[in-house]
């Protein structure tokens, strides 16, 4: 099942600042909350906030002085993300991702997609926090939301080995050959020597699936040697593949 994927690259970890907290909460499932509950959710969204709720945010120092008139004109004319507004850095925000995948890799898959659905608001261009949740989705059998992630992930950024990968293997368990060994195609191509693990992985899902096509055509009575010697004829149709069409961004 698609699922895998590399850990976040940050030099901040999980253990952390603000990612240090988030870890201890986690872990310490009696941990009562303290004083008032904070207005922020992660995974609301910020365009629903009333000013109300945003006044007490400033009020109550949730957010820090980036949270003012002018970067809220520029958020919501989407000059700048939610995090850029509440002033989260990239750093802490690897930090956060990389708690997530580590309770990915526990099973702990629910816990998990909270944090990771958290960080695709906020920073909902970076094409890592798609991959990741992608395979979040695949390991819980959404397979439908997983490869729209990927698919994100891969429009954000085109070198994105492991989301390519990813996607073939659900296109691969849902019959969808064609689309299944493009990407597998471009997977390989991005990593032409196979030095690493995904581009492995892609050429033994691709070589894998030749196989199996190969059998089932000698099961129909195809001759394959004959089929690969004659000359492909002209569909004059230019093409009778439906596309799956550009993802839209959350």
């Amino acid at each position: 099942m698609a699922s895998k994927i590399p850990p976040p690259s940050s030099n901040v970890t999980k253990d952390t600042g603000r990612a240090a907290a988030l870890n201890k909460a986690l872990d310490d499932k009696s941990t009562k909350e303290k004083g008032k509950k904070s207005v922020i959710d992660p995974l609301r969204d910020p365009s629903t906030y009333t000013q109300d709720e945003l006044n007490e945010m400033m009020k109550e120092g949730e957010v820090p002085s980036s949270f003012n008139e002018d970067n809220l004109i520029k958020f919501v004319v989407g000059e700048i993300t939610w995090a850029e507004l509440t002033g989260l850095t990239m750093q802490e925000a690897y930090s956060f991702a990389e708690v997530a995948y580590n309770l990915f890799e526990q099973g702990k898959y629910d816990q998990a997609q909270t944090i990771v659905e958290g960080l695709v608001i906020s920073n909902p261009y970076d094409g890592y926090f798609h991959g990741l949740l992608g395979a979040i989705y695949g390991r819980k059998g959404m397979h439908e939301e997983a490869q729209e992630e990927y698919s994100i992930a891969i429009d954000l950024d085109p070198t994105n080995l492991s989301a390519y990968v990813n996607r073939a293997e659900i296109f691969l368990q849902h019959g969808d050959i064609e689309k299944a060994l493009r990407d597998l195609k471009k997977a390989i191509d991005l990593d032409p020597k196979g030095e690493k693990p995904f581009g492995v992985r892609a050429r033994a899902l691709a070589a894998a699936t030749a196989s199996v096509l190969e059998e089932a055509l000698k099961q129909s009575g195809v001759d394959i040697d004959k089929a690969a010697k004659e000359p492909r004829k002209s569909s004059g149709g230019g093409g009778g593949g439906k596309s799956s069409g550009k993802p839209k961004k959350k």
